[in-house]
């Protein structure tokens, strides 16, 4: 082959790799595609008219959705005329809500302090007498002790309901609006007994309960009486505005989650409590542990808990003190400075 026909030959085949190439690029660029039925209705509804140089693009912001039991909280407060706040009797002051007064604002309240069957009884009346009696300032208020394995004294707590509420309902009748249910809310902390107390009121199981803090995981609204409706919402806990010893009080009634929390460390706070507030029954549940230093090593030590080693276990002689506390086999406690 001559080495003209050679040169044409190479020209032509640099001229087939150029056209190829261009040929792929106008593919990517979407150049010569038929268009899709199934093209994106976002990208082929183009605006009719540019915006104008010089000024701002309006971005339209969606609206925020609440996504934790507190801002579901703040949310529901809004649409109900009655909170009920359900405290645990043992810590009656500890468990009420740090910021209840900045969240619930004027509505009318009713405390219930629950779990009185575990409670200190003699002291959470004492405690509960006083309050009462004091001069109210704010919204209307009541209290009450209520034993929620127990059917009696229902009609008290619909009375107190309906009394914090008269002035609710007696404006809504000035206004010729039909009568309807007060609305309420049940908060607390986790674990004190806000579906228990549903569960009390209708007689069976409509919200689910357990041992464990934060067990309900969504809203109900259940009519419990004619007048009053109540929802039943997740816990609260925002765990910074809690102090740590108040902490340490919440861990040892478990009422914080467990992972949040050492069970030694809590077991030697519980311990330190009782030889305070109640050394006698210390010495009920176990002779001599009152006066032992380390009480952990004594409990151990007496019950023959033992770790690999032949050593003492801490952790377990830890573990089945909390149990035994918090099932009421120390007696009935209440560990607020009252």
């Amino acid at each position: 082959m001559s080495s003209s026909g050679r040169s044409a030959k190479k020209g032509s085949g640099k001229n087939s790799d150029l056209a190829a190439k261009a040929a792929q690029s106008a593919r990517s660029a979407g150049i010569g595609r038929r268009p899709s039925k199934f093209a994106s209705a976002v990208s082929s509804a183009a605006p009719a008219t540019a915006v104008p140089a010089g000024q701002p693009t309006k971005i339209i912001k969606k609206p925020k959705v609440a996504s934790t039991p507190f801002q579901r909280l703040t949310e529901i407060v809004k649409w109900v005329d009655l909170v009920i706040e359900v405290l645990d009797g043992r810590l009656p002051e500890t468990t009420r809500h740090p910021a209840s007064k900045d969240i619930f604002g004027n509505k009318p309240r009713v405390l219930i302090y629950s779990k009185s069957d575990l409670s200190d009884g003699e002291k959470l009346r004492a405690f509960v007498k006083a309050v009462s009696e004091q001069e109210q300032k704010g919204p209307p208020e009541k209290r009450l002790i209520l034993d929620l394995k127990s059917m009696a004294h229902k009609n008290t707590f619909i009375e107190a309901a309906l009394a914090v509420t008269a002035d609710k309902r007696a404006a809504l009748a000035k206004k010729g609006l039909l009568a309807r249910p007060m609305r309420a809310c049940v908060v607390g902390i986790p674990n004190v007994g806000k579906s228990s107390l549903i569960n009390w009121f209708v007689g069976r199981k409509k919200a689910k309960t357990g041992d464990s803090p934060g067990v309900t995981r969504g809203t109900q609204w259940i009519r419990v009486h004619p007048q009053l409706e109540m929802l039943d919402t997740p816990g609260i806990l925002p765990a910074n505005l809690f102090s740590p010893e108040e902490r340490q009080r919440l861990a040892l009634l478990n009422l914080l989650p467990a992972e949040g929390y050492d069970n030694l460390e809590i077991a030697k706070f519980g311990l330190m409590l009782m030889k305070k507030y109640y050394p006698k029954r210390l010495e009920t549940y176990l002779p001599g542990l009152s006066t032992y230093e380390d009480g952990l090593d004594y409990i151990a030590e007496r019950k023959h808990y033992l770790a690999n080693g032949g050593r003492l276990d801490h952790y377990r002689a830890a573990t089945i003190f909390l149990r035994d506390l918090r099932a009421g086999k120390l007696g009935d406690l209440t560990f607020d400075h009252l």
